[in-house]
């Protein structure tokens, strides 16, 4: 009797340690898996943050366009037809001019980016 009452004690260790290691690969398997999402969640935001930085540097550039160009067309505006020429007006007005151009330019970029 000895010996059947070890023969299923045998077979109860074996069965838990089939359970264990069985447990034990799901478990790394498990982790892998987490691994693997967490990679792929890291490129995915790797991915979105240089859309954002090429988005960001599109309308810096844009901006920079804008400006330009409301620049040089004040000048034109306040130098007259020919270039050279003084600007029309009081100083006084001059500056009111350019004034209000920046502030046209500063609504324009902030509407652009919208």
């Amino acid at each position: 009797m000895v010996t059947s009452e070890r023969i299923g004690d045998s077979d109860s260790v074996d069965r838990a340690m089939s359970q264990v290691l069985l447990a034990e690969r799901e478990a790394r398997d498990a982790v892998s898996r987490c691994r693997d999402e967490a990679a792929q969640i890291l490129a995915a935001a790797e991915e979105d943050t240089r859309r954002i930085a090429d988005r960001a540097e599109d309308r810096v550039k844009l901006a920079a366009r804008l400006a330009d160009r409301a620049v040089e067309l004040t000048l034109q505006e306040l130098q007259g037809s020919e270039p050279g020429s003084a600007p029309a007006g009081s100083e006084a007005d001059v500056r009111d001019r350019l004034d209000r151009a920046v502030d046209d330019l500063v609504e324009e970029i902030l509407g652009a980016e919208r």
